[in-house]
């Protein structure tokens, strides 16, 4: 494709000189016009060409002269400068050229002279804006010479649609570029003075004894921050760590298995049951790390069954549960043997699911009263 393109360009650019020499020549043939559209050639090259004629660079280096486009055919020609003022000789002097052209013409900066300027840089940008193509051309200019100069007319080469070539021009700008010397051109340097005698004053001592006064200011601001810290506020010690959850449910359970016999001569077995029910929830909260007693036996069982605990099964703990919720809620009959069940459950839950490195206690054995012996003691 870039090769394709490449052989375009040179066809085009040989219609165009093949063209201007027919005119320089005298011959019958249109110079205005070519076979087809000239590719842009670009922005403005070096300025010492020294020539005043419109001169047009094309895509191979050449020089096309260009007659005065109709005016009719002109695009909208804008041109600024910057800065305005304060220039001096060294500065960049920017000339920004906007053409505003029908989107099938193409329009270029060709190479001509900018005297006393010097070119410095150039770049063009080209965009579709409101069905017409904007051509910005920014040209840097280098100011060497110091005075009032006029910059411009800038002249512009166009191609229209139809392949017809002419010239633009920009109005002409008018900068004052200002002398980094006074007198010039002149310029001498200011004669010698004479020498001056000056009385330099010793700060020795000053700087000893405010060297001193710092040390001494610093030792008492450091005693008055030891004796602050000295006589702070302490923090007061942490508090003991939690006991294990296994440990506080074994006691909670012998607690339940000593006042059993109390509930059951009471008739408070639903109250005893809910104890039961809350020791073991609590405990597997504190082990599993969620809200046991806030979760119903059902969000309990759910937890359970995603944590997988080692050493018992789920089916156990909700079987543990739900008897203790049909003898609280549902007023049923436990006799001391059902409790003792339920007990013992409880207690296998809590010793099968202790970590591993704490030690095993074996479940303790049901106490049972030993009958008086007739007649009363010996």
């Amino acid at each position: 494709m870039r090769g394709a393109a490449a052989g375009v360009i040179v066809f085009l650019w040989a219609a165009v000189v093949s063209a201007a020499a027919a005119q320089d020549a005298g011959a019958p043939a249109d110079a205005g016009r070519v076979a087809g559209p000239v590719a842009d050639s670009g922005a403005v090259a070096d300025s010492g060409s020294g020539s005043g004629t419109s001169t047009g660079s094309g895509s191979g280096g050449g020089e096309v002269a260009a007659e005065m486009l109709p005016r009719d055919l002109w695009p909208d020609l804008s041109v600024t400068m910057a800065p305005e003022s304060g220039l001096m000789v060294g500065d960049l002097l920017t000339l920004t050229i906007t053409a505003d052209a029908r989107t099938d013409d193409d329009v270029a900066v060709p190479r001509q002279a900018f005297d006393p300027f010097e070119v410095h840089s150039t770049d063009v940008q080209v965009a579709d804006r409101d069905g017409r193509k904007r051509f910005t051309f920014a040209v840097e200019l280098l100011a060497f010479e110091p005075g009032v100069h006029t910059v411009g007319p800038v002249r512009l080469r166009v191609v229209t649609g139809d392949g017809t070539i002419g010239r633009v021009e920009t109005e002409a700008l008018t900068v004052e570029v200002g002398s980094l010397l006074g007198n010039e051109p002149n310029a001498e340097p200011k004669p010698d003075t004479e020498p001056v005698q000056v009385m330099e004053e010793d700060y020795t001592l000053a700087w000893i004894g405010g060297g001193l006064a710092a040390v001494v200011l610093l030792a008492l601001i450091m005693l008055l921050v030891a004796r602050w810290w000295m006589r702070r506020e302490r923090p007061a010690p942490p508090p003991p760590p939690p006991r294990p959850a296994w440990d506080v449910a074994s006691e909670k359970l012998e607690a339940l298995r000593r006042v059993l016999p109390d509930h059951l001569a009471a008739g408070t077995v639903e109250k005893w049951a809910d104890g039961l029910s809350d020791a073991v929830r609590e405990y597997l909260g504190a082990r599993f790390e969620f809200e046991g007693l806030e979760s119903t036996t059902d969000e309990v069982v759910a937890r359970l069954r995603r944590i997988r605990p080692p050493g018992v099964t789920t089916e156990e703990v909700a079987s543990l549960l739900g008897d203790c919720d049909l003898v609280k809620f549902a007023k049923a009959t436990a006799d001391q043997g059902q409790c003792e069940q339920m007990l013992e459950a409880a207690t296998r839950v809590v010793h099968r699911t202790k970590p591993s490195f704490a030690p095993a206690e074996p479940p303790a054995a049901p106490t049972t009263a030993a009958p008086a012996p007739p007649g009363g003691p010996a």
